[in-house]
C-alpha cells in the first residue's frame, strides 16, 4: 500500500538521522511513532525508550509509548504513560481522551468519563462524545449516554458506530422506534463502507426487535 511504503520510507529515514546523530531524542520518538503506525508496537516501544531516556521531558515520547502499549493491550501502563505525558503538558487533550480510553477498557468508567470531561474542555471532537457515551451506557445511565452520543452524530453525522451506540441506548429506555431508525441508519452507512460484518449485526439485531413488538 502506497502509505504504508511512505510510513517505512520516513522509517528509513529516520533511520539516517540516528545514525548521524546517536543522541538524537526527536528522531527516536518519531521513529517509534512511525513504526506504531506499521503495527510493529514492540519495536516502536524499544525506540520511544531511548528517546524518553535521551529526553525524559518529550512529552509526546510517553504519549506515543502509551499508543503502542495500548495496542498490545497493555493498558495500565498505557495510562502511566499518558499521565506523564499529561504531567509534562497539561493541555494534550488527545493523552487525556486515549486515557479514558485505556481505563474504559479496564472498566474503570467514572474514572474514564473524568478523562474524557477534560478532553472535551480542551479540544471537543466527536470521539470524545461518542466514548463518553459509551462509558456513560456501561454505567446504565442511557439517558445521560443518549445526550453524547446526539452531541457526537453532530459532529460527525457518519459515524456508523455513534448511530449503533445511540440505537443500543434508546432501546435500553423503551424507545424502539427511534432505536430502530438508528439501526436502519448504521444498515446505510455499513452498506457504504462494505462492512458485511456490522451489517448482518444490525440485522440480526432488527429481527429481535421485530420479534419484541
Amino acid at each position: 500500500m502506497p502509505e504504508n511504503n511512505n510510513m517505512q520510507e520516513a522509517v528509513s529515514a529516520f533511520d539516517r538521522a540516528i545514525h548521524l546523530k546517536p543522541d538524537f531524542a526527536e528522531a527516536y520518538n518519531n521513529r517509534g511513532f512511525m513504526k506504531g503506525k506499521l503495527g510493529q508496537n514492540e519495536a516502536a516501544i524499544m525506540d520511544l525508550d531511548r528517546a524518553i531516556r535521551l529526553k525524559p521531558d518529550l512529552a509526546s515520547a510517553y504519549y506515543n509509548r502509551g499508543v503502542a502499549k495500548g495496542k498490545l493491550g497493555e493498558y495500565a501502563a498505557a495510562i502511566a504513560d499518558y499521565g506523564q505525558a499529561i504531567f509534562l503538558n497539561p493541555t494534550f487533550a488527545q493523552a487525556y481522551s486515549n486515557r479514558g480510553t485505556a481505563k474504559k477498557e479496564l472498566k474503570q468508567y467514572e474514572a474514564a468519563i473524568a478523562d474524557y470531561d477534560q478532553a472535551i474542555r480542551l479540544k471537543p471532537d466527536y470521539i470524545e462524545y461518542h466514548n463518553r457515551g459509551v462509558a456513560k451506557g456501561h454505567l446504565g445511565q442511557p439517558k445521560a449516554a443518549l445526550t453524547d452520543f446526539d452531541q457526537a452524530i453532530r459532529l460527525n453525522p457518519d459515524h456508523a458506530g455513534t448511530y449503533f451506540a445511540r440505537g443500543i441506548a434508546k432501546k435500553e429506555l423503551g424507545h424502539t422506534k427511534e432505536a430502530r431508525a438508528d439501526f436502519n441508519i448504521v444498515l446505510d452507512l455499513a452498506a457504504k463502507a462494505g462492512d458485511d460484518k456490522l451489517k448482518t449485526e444490525v440485522e440480526q439485531l432488527l429481527q429481535k426487535l421485530d420479534n419484541t413488538d
